[in-house]
């Protein structure tokens, strides 16, 4: 299994291929993500947000809800990224909690996420935020994923 020191060099790259890091790596990997998410480097813990959502396993969950949590919008937006390859359950769960973000971006990325996971509470939630967000391109935004979800 790699090391913590060799996963944050893997990430620490310009250009990643997630599939084939994901493949390599393995589940085994997911508590350096963790720990990777928990530090305050968002470059590193952004990518290894979306890598665990890319691993796809019961425990990539933790840490995409994790990085859901961060200060850093760029680790958050991550997490919405990541959600919908998480089982659909917590996908619906992490994509719930980014759709209140204050950030617009990290609500708009959550917003296109959901609209990938088969989820009726997040179509509701989404209809509601065409409505109330104060953020016009946000409410616009909403509008036109609600009604992508509806068909």
């Amino acid at each position: 299994m790699a090391t913590l020191d060799e996963v944050r060099k893997e990430l620490d790259k310009d250009e990643l291929e997630y599939p084939e890091l994901a493949l390599a790596l393995g589940p085994a990997v997911l508590p350096h993500l963790k720990a990777l998410v928990a530090e305050d480097e968002p470059r590193i813990a952004s990518k290894a947000a979306y890598l665990a959502g890319i691993i796809s396993t019961e425990a990539s969950h933790e840490v995409v809800a994790l990085a859901a949590q961060s200060r850093h919008d760029v680790v958050r937006v991550a997490a919405a990224a990541a959600a919908p390859a998480l089982p659909a359950e917590q996908g619906a769960s992490v994509t719930s909690q980014l759709l209140d973000d204050a950030d617009a971006g990290v609500r708009i990325r959550a917003m296109k996420s959901a609209a990938t996971i088969d989820s009726p509470a997040l179509a509701a939630r989404l209809k509601t935020m065409s409505e109330d967000d104060n953020d016009p391109d946000v409410r616009g935004l909403a509008a036109s994923t609600y009604q992508r979800m509806r068909r």
